[in-house]
């Protein structure tokens, strides 16, 4: 009887250890895939995403009346503070950004084109553009704050980034005249 006692304590307490055991390791994985999650829901974040959060305005046109063929009147640009630093491409090399700019231009209604409408900042097309349900904004991301100076012209193309004999200019310079409105 006493042998049956004494074999019995010891399954218990490598039963106990079992799942002491278990659930040490279902707690470790649990952490690890809810990290995981994480950094997959921060590499997720796409443009669409930047569309819609909220921003703070660093600078805009005040010209309303659209002219020239693409209708444009004025410029909108915002920072946006990304959840978590991500890890982008910038002029070639990976950098950690915490942030990112949206360019609007506002005038139309823009047409619509076989072709996307890409956005410029001097000579660089920042990238293509978004355009709204309306057609009356074309918006671009980027994540390169040395794109944004003071004076810069700001143009609308539509097809490639190597066009740029049928780029057309926002009436007004870029301006970082600082946050007007607050939030968007």
């Amino acid at each position: 009887m006493e042998k049956i006692a004494s074999h019995l304590r010891g399954k218990s307490v490598r039963t106990m250890a079992g799942l002491i055991l278990f659930l040490i390791v279902s707690t470790s994985l649990a952490s690890a895939q809810e990290t995981s999650a994480n950094a997959a829901s921060v590499q997720e974040l796409n443009v669409s995403d930047i569309l819609k959060m909220p921003a703070r305005i660093l600078g805009e046109g005040s010209n309303t009346k659209p002219s020239g063929k693409y209708k444009l009147a004025k410029f909108r640009l915002e920072q946006v503070d990304l959840p978590a630093a991500t890890e982008v491409e910038i002029k070639g090399r990976k950098t950690e950004v915490r942030e990112a700019f949206r360019l609007t231009f506002t005038g139309g209604p823009f047409p619509v084109r076989a072709l996307p409408p890409v956005i410029w900042i001097d000579d660089v097309a920042v990238g293509y553009g978004v355009e709204s349900e309306d057609l009356t904004e074309i918006t671009v991301v980027t994540y390169d704050r040395s794109l944004l100076r003071e004076g810069a012209n700001l143009y609308l193309s539509y097809g490639g980034k190597e066009q740029k004999e049928d780029r057309e200019r926002v009436p007004e310079k870029l301006n970082l005249g600082g946050a007007k409105g607050g939030n968007q």
